[in-house]
């Protein structure tokens, strides 16, 4: 039988009927969202939820909040783990605990498949059942345009989970990063006086990033967000509505760039780290890709950089002369390419020094009778993996993106550079921080956390992530569209009609995401047989609009 022919076969009904291709793909497109917020924990996770909710009403759209911390309870017999009330401090630790567990015994990605399942629970019970057949559109193209509905996920801890809603949701989903500063996050967990700084500063750095891969880690999957929230009001005390205003202009923002319902264009911040993203596509470096970017104090892009190995005469390999009278013309340059991953064996310089360096701190040691020569092989793996000698990077032959973009950007511009800010794809390491405060740069702006630097402990008299800056160079986290959907978002579409401006309202404008219905209840009923297999729990489809407000006000910890 044909490939034609086996498609008929499945689809009967396209005999009988006269079936239009395009207006099926088209008419199946549907208008859900589903967020994942994502943040490290005391950040406002829960009230930004509670705006995200607020903001869509005016969209037209019904929300409903999935917290992943109510999954965690529903099945924490499966793991025989109880969750302790004693106090608010072992409460948060023990979901803690059961979360991991569950990502141990049932896949890093199990309480996205809770939300999923979910998901698809809630769409069945309020819309009906999708009936994947020939001319669907015909029949019920005006129903999917109409299911106006929100899931908000509270909130991912685990790449896994990210990587697997992004999977099933492709484009309707959208990662929100919610980030506050530290001592703003401390004073978010201490309401209402139940935990303690020692107990706090444990729960951000377990919250931070567990050593295992089925441990919560919102270091490793924040960068990967779509829309960054930084939000640098406490939301408690008297600052709360502040940050409730803060809130609200950023999420309506976000939301209007999705449904196109007005015209926005990027900030200098949102420009300065696209071109930094993009920068660092031109890297090759085996470790890890990174791009800067240095704006003038007003703003405007002086230069860009990324991290590559540099090459005589000037600049990076791969590039051209800077200028004329500065470099060597170009046919006096090296003809070959001579970094990492073109010369024999693929090696990386680095990794080949913290090597040695262990193999002579082990020699020395059996040298010394402190070890036995059976113990070399033992040994060596444990400095390369569970010491600080598997974090240096003096060894590495590239120059960092900063570095390279600050000598771009005082080639072109001079003096310039001096009270500007750098955009970089990854914070700062400490040597190419104290350079950056060394050229008189007065913001820092980062998306992917680094936890090898130690730019703030050796330079605190320099180096501030405080929401003032008391004089000194302030490290801030990006805040805006992320570089992953910068040219998505901020692409305009049609916006006038016969010459005049023609924004549909919000309340009639659908999402400018093409995702079709027609796959994802068929994944969504995947998910589902895999947590029937496993006897997993779910929370009640479609909670009232009063359970919703009521469980938006409670303090549940995120887990």
């Amino acid at each position: 039988m044909s490939a034609l022919a086996q498609v008929q076969s499945s689809v009967p009904s396209a005999q009988s009927r006269k079936v239009d291709a395009t207006g099926e793909a088209a008419g199946s497109l549907t208008p859900e969202l589903v967020i994942a917020l994502c943040g490290p924990i005391g950040s406002p996770l829960h009230e930004a939820a509670t705006q995200i909710t607020n903001t869509l009403r005016e969209f037209n759209y019904q929300t409903v909040t999935v917290r992943l911390s109510q999954l965690i309870r529903l099945n924490s017999k499966k793991v025989d783990i109880a969750v302790d009330t004693s106090s608010k401090f072992r409460e948060i630790n023990s979901l803690i605990a059961i979360g991991d567990a569950l990502r141990k015994e049932y896949g890093a990605d199990v309480l996205a498949k809770l939300a999923i399942a979910k998901i698809g629970g809630d769409r069945n019970k309020h819309f009906g059942p999708f009936e994947d057949v020939v001319a669907e559109s015909q029949k019920g193209s005006v129903k999917i345009r109409n299911q106006r509905i929100c899931h908000v996920i509270d909130s991912v801890k685990n790449k896994a989970e990210l990587d697997l809603l992004r999977l099933i949701y492709g484009d309707a989903l959208f990662a929100v990063g919610v980030f506050s500063p530290l001592e703003l996050r401390h004073a978010n967990l201490e309401r209402p006086g139940k935990l303690t700084s020692q107990e706090i500063a444990q729960l951000i750095d377990t919250d931070s990033g567990e050593e295992f891969n089925h441990g919560q880690s919102v270091r490793d999957t924040f960068h990967r967000c779509d829309f960054f929230l930084r939000v640098e009001h406490s939301v408690v005390g008297p600052a709360e509505p502040k940050a409730v205003a803060q809130l609200n202009e950023r999420i309506r923002r976000f939301f209007d760039l999705i449904f196109r319902t007005s015209v926005i264009t990027p900030t200098p911040e949102e420009t300065a780290m696209y071109a930094a993203a993009s920068a660092a596509r031109n890297s090759a470096c085996m470790s890890r890709q990174v791009g800067a970017a240095v704006t003038s104090s007003t703003g405007e892009l002086l230069a860009v950089g990324w991290n590559d190995v540099p090459q005589s005469g000037g600049g990076l390999y791969g590039m051209k002369p800077v200028g004329s009278g500065l470099l060597r013309p170009q046919s006096d340059r090296p003809a070959e390419d001579e970094r990492c991953f073109a010369q024999i064996g693929g090696r990386c310089h680095n990794d080949t020094e913290k090597s040695a360096i262990a193999d002579k701190v082990v020699a020395s040691l059996i040298g010394s009778g402190v070890l036995n020569k059976e113990q070399k092989d033992q040994a060596v793996s444990a400095i390369l993996g569970d010491t600080r000698v598997k974090d240096l990077i003096e060894f590495s032959r590239a120059v960092h993106a900063e570095m390279h973009a600050v000598l771009g950007a005082s080639r072109v511009a001079g003096d310039r550079v001096v009270g500007g800010k750098i955009f970089v794809t990854t914070y700062p390491c400490h040597s190419c921080a104290r350079h950056l405060v060394a050229a008189g740069i007065s913001e820092i702006h980062y998306i992917e956390p680094y936890r090898k630097s130690l730019a703030t402990r050796l330079h605190n008299d320099s180096l501030t992530e405080a929401t003032e800056a008391g004089g000194k160079v302030q490290v801030r986290q990006f805040d805006g569209i992320a570089p992953r959907r910068f040219i998505e978002l901020f692409e305009g579409g049609t916006r006038k009609e016969r010459g005049v401006l023609a924004l549909k309202g919000r309340i009639e404008a659908i999402p400018m995401t093409q995702v079709s219905l027609k796959a994802i209840p068929r994944l969504e009923e995947v998910v589902v047989a895999e947590i029937e297999n496993h006897d997993l729990q779910l929370p009640s489809l479609l909670p009232s609009e009063d359970q919703h407000d009521k469980a938006s006000k409670q303090s549940e910890p995120t887990a």
